[in-house]
């Protein structure tokens, strides 16, 4: 009858201890801190002194049997270490540790009582990593505490005397030490399930809110970040989808935007708080409990906490999403995950638009090049035809200065990007024109094409694939035979430039559809780029060769 007591008493205090698991387990602060993977200082003192306090609780209610006191004291220790880590373990079973060892009974067993105290403590933290998450295995966590409870026998047989009376004392307690508390603690864990389960169905909200968020601001990102409506937009976009009471963004020097929930104005403060420049500097998330009382934004902060995250390209920063919350005792993880989040598509997004411009920078760039590229051999051949013409047939040396006038007005005019096909195709006939007054009969040109040309397309698209067909387009005979044919198309106009030349090498086809730069001009190399960047990846060029002679045909679609 008094071995079914003492078995009720413990379960009683097993009990005792699983309400307060429960009721632990349902404060916020607890579960952000037992949720936290790198934990503060404070944080970890916190909840070592909450286990440290219920590892006390169960050496205070532990059952006098007078050789000793049956309790509790493993499961609050081993799940300190459990849940909370090494440290928090090691803090917390020295804290019982000290109480078990002046205050509980009897005294020839409480060095050894507060060894095994400790040593559970460092158990659960040893094993932390494994059960860690909420994905402990009920019957590896049972053994555990099997081994723990039997590691308490051993050591009140080393540290206590007498022997006689320690071994009576284990042979009398033993068993249902082990047996109820190795039961006790899977139950009392199990209680801190509902936070991991909360965890879980907080990080598919976070998910979801995150890719919501994303689809939001990305597009306000499209062209960097500089002060303006975008910015405007973002931080008004980022405090409707949020918990935020305020939101910041800077570039490295200035604050671009800013707004809190709630006011209608803006205090006229410039400088960026201290921890965007911390940010800033570090290339890395930073928070911030409280505002300095030096800082301009203490009267205004004192009630929240901040935290900050950098815009990142090629490893400087660029930027900075300051936001704020009212205070807590810890930083919620999933807030601090979302800023990340944020920032790091935001980053991508920025690099992006960086690159875009660059690309369009480097096509202007290239075509301005094209369009001040002036052949010196063709400029001293046309002077020299022109010059040969003057003393045979006056008229038409006039006509071909006019044509040669005409067509370097075209070339450095450096206008609209898209002009009519009209005048495209009659700057072609220009150069042409010229070609002709010095090759004579060798060159010979013929053109289908019609009256009328509603469309637009790219300025000096076709001259580098006609100048081509002159250079290489020389058949057998040594003539130079081009064609020059525009069929109105489905969508818009295909304009096919061809000769009987032998045709173009294979690796030059792939080099320029890889986008390659073949010899020494840019020119067939732009004009395959800035066809893809204008028309897409099914850029409307299709090149055709065979030893009798090459097709390229350019497709121009209306629209663009």
């Amino acid at each position: 009858m008094q071995s079914d007591n003492l078995i009720f008493q413990l379960i009683l205090n097993i009990g005792l201890l699983v309400l307060v698991a429960n009721l632990l387990s349902k404060l916020k602060i607890i579960q952000n801190i037992i949720q936290q993977e790198r934990r503060s200082f404070k944080s970890q003192v916190l909840l070592a002194l909450v286990f440290g306090g219920i590892i006390i609780l169960s050496t205070y209610t532990s059952i006098d049997i007078g050789s000793y006191n049956l309790n509790t004291r493993v499961i609050g220790a081993m799940t300190s270490g459990i849940l909370g880590g090494p440290i928090v373990g090691l803090y917390a079973s020295l804290i019982g540790a000290v109480y078990v060892y002046f205050f509980s009974e009897p005294q020839m067993f409480a060095m050894a009582s507060a060894f095994s105290t400790v040593l559970f403590g460092l158990l659960g933290g040893g094993f932390y990593p494994y059960f860690q998450r909420g994905k402990w295995k009920y019957r590896d966590l049972f053994l555990l505490a099997c081994f723990a409870e039997f590691c308490d026998m051993i050591a009140l047989l080393r540290l206590a005397s007498p022997f006689e009376d320690a071994l009576s004392t284990v042979l009398e307690i033993a068993v249902p030490m082990i047996v109820l508390n190795s039961i006790g603690i899977l139950i009392f864990i199990s209680s801190f399930n509902n936070v991991f389960i909360q965890q879980d169905i907080e990080s598919s909200r976070q998910l979801q809110q995150a890719s919501e968020l994303t689809q939001k601001c990305l597009p306000l990102l499209r062209y960097g970040i500089s002060k303006g409506d975008n910015m405007h937009e973002l931080a008004s976009a980022i405090l409707r989808e949020t918990d935020w009471m305020g939101v910041m963004i800077t570039d490295r020097t200035d604050i671009l935007e800013w707004q809190q929930e709630g006011i209608e104005y803006q205090p006229d403060l410039t400088s960026i708080p201290r921890v965007g420049k911390y940010a800033l500097q570090t290339g890395g998330l930073s928070t911030m409990y409280n505002v300095p009382r030096s800082s301009s934004w203490y009267e205004w902060m004192k009630e929240y906490s901040m935290a900050a995250a950098p815009f990142v390209i090629k490893g400087k920063s660029v930027g900075c999403l300051i936001v704020w919350m009212k205070k807590r005792w810890v930083f919620r993880k999933s807030e601090l995950e979302l800023l990340q989040h944020l920032v790091t598509l935001g980053s991508f997004q920025i690099a992006m638009a960086e690159l875009e411009h660059q690309e369009i920078m480097r096509q202007q760039a290239e075509l301005k090049a094209l369009q001040f590229q002036v052949n010196p051999h063709f400029l001293f051949n046309a002077l020299n035809t022109i010059s040969c013409v003057c003393r045979e047939n006056a008229g038409r040396a006039r006509e071909l200065l006019v044509i040669l006038a005409n067509y370097f007005r075209y070339n450095l005019a450096g206008g609209a990007d898209m002009v009519p096909m009209e005048e495209e195709i009659n700057h072609v006939k220009d150069y042409l024109e010229l070609e002709k007054g010095r090759f004579e009969d060798k060159l010979t040109v013929t053109y289908d094409v019609p009256e009328q040309m509603d469309i637009m397309i790219p300025t000096l698209i076709l001259q580098p694939v006609v100048e081509n067909a002159v250079k290489y387009g020389i058949n057998r005979e040594g003539k130079r035979i081009v064609n020059i044919s525009v069929r109105e198309a489905e969508e818009g106009y295909a304009v096919e430039i061809s000769d009987k030349g032998k045709g173009f090498p294979a690796e030059v086809v792939e080099k320029l559809e890889e986008g390659g730069t073949v010899g020494s001009s840019i020119g067939l190399s732009n004009v395959y780029k800035r066809m893809k960047s204008t028309y897409g990846e099914d850029c409307g060029i299709h090149i055709t060769s065979s030893g009798d002679g090459s097709c390229v045909q350019l497709c121009f679609k209306k629209g663009r």
